[in-house]
């Protein structure tokens, strides 16, 4: 009897050190695979940060008085108030005074 106790005592310890040998490995792994999920988040991350400071150096740029200037002039056909040519339809071809004696 006492034999008996002992050998089920002695399968019983071995069986539960390889679960929890088992167990330690898994918990191993999970953690491993986790980390390298940290490390490609945290690249993720920072790959976003270096576009979003792209994105706002590009956006100060095209905010910038001379890229207004140019997008202005080239795609929308604007000029500067004091530079706007003036025809005049059925006139002479010398523009009447604005004031002094009349001719």
């Amino acid at each position: 009897m006492n034999s008996t106790r002992f050998m089920v005592m002695f399968s019983l310890a071995v069986v539960s050190s390889m679960a929890a040998f088992v167990v330690h490995l898994a918990l191993r792994h999970q953690n491993i695979a986790i980390g390298y999920e940290v490390e490609r988040e945290r690249n993720e991350a920072l790959r976003l940060r270096a576009q979003i400071n792209a994105v706002r150096l590009e956006l100060a740029a095209r905010r910038s008085p001379a890229a207004l200037e140019i997008i202005g002039r080239n795609d929308l056909g604007m000029v500067e108030p004091d530079r706007v040519p003036t025809l005049v339809v059925n006139g002479s071809t010398r523009p009447a005074r604005a004031s002094g004696r009349p001719r």
